[in-house]
């Protein structure tokens, strides 16, 4: 190799390390030497509960029947169902709140210990329930006993509750003294710490309520009914941004 050759690769070799230098340089200029700051939050929850009188009910009501045949078993249902819902209607219940809600039509086998042959169908049964929604709690009573001495053989209970608008309604307003219960939790434990809200991130509600559920049974005369207050409840778990 010519002398002229060797100083041209030492040239070549000092400009690629200056080069990879000053990009070394560059990058560590570009590199950001503070973190961003992080968000800080507090979490408290709120409740918010609300009393008030159902306005609806719902009864179900069935009716057993059993036969030596499927048809004749499916048929004496049909007629008992027939008069139990024309009962309803004329203690003043709207037909439109009557509706189906099973149906089941099941052989009765014989029961034997004996495992070594089939064993023998003794009969049909069958089986219709209704939910019937009553807003008229003066003819509760009067509709439970029609429906009973019509045939309904199948009691279920009966459920007080909200009607969906009322329950709209009533969680809005649960909703709204939950958020006020955190809020003053959260202004609370930001002056015991000597820091300032900034306003809330996020909201997270859930909800809670129970319909009272009464089990009937047949009475002879009009069966009282005393549906009493529902209450409703709201928790919501709040996460404020504080400075």
């Amino acid at each position: 190799m010519s002398e002229i050759s060797g100083r041209r690769i030492y040239y070549l070799a000092a400009v690629a390390i200056v080069a990879i230098v000053l990009i070394s340089a560059i990058a560590v200029v570009r590199t950001p030497t503070t973190e961003v700051a992080k968000t800080k939050t507090l979490q408290v929850n709120g409740m918010g509960t609300v009393t008030a009188a159902p306005d609806q009910a719902v009864m179900l009501l069935g009716v057993r029947t059993q036969a030596a045949s499927a048809t004749g078993a499916a048929a004496d249902n049909a007629a008992i169902m027939s008069r139990v819902i024309d009962a309803l209607v004329a203690a003043g219940i709207n037909k439109d709140s009557i509706r189906t809600i099973s149906y089941s039509l099941t052989p009765i086998f014989e029961s034997k210990p004996d495992q070594t042959t089939p064993p023998r169908i003794l009969g049909y049964l069958a089986m219709n329930t209704i939910q019937v929604t009553v807003t008229d709690f003066s003819i509760l009573g009067k509709a439970l006993d029609e429906a009973i001495m019509a045939g309904s053989n199948e009691v279920q209970g009966l459920t007080f509750t909200f009607s969906s608008s009322k329950l709209a309604t009533l969680q809005e307003q649960a909703m709204k003294l939950a958020i006020q219960d955190a809020d003053t939790k959260a202004k609370a434990i930001a002056s015991s710490l000597g820091v300032r809200i900034i306003g809330p991130i996020s909201v997270s509600p859930s909800y809670a309520f129970q319909p009272i559920y009464e089990k009937m049974s047949t009475a002879v005369q009009e069966t009282p009914i005393q549906p009493g207050t529902l209450q409703l409840s709201v928790t919501v778990q709040v996460a404020y941004e504080f400075a």
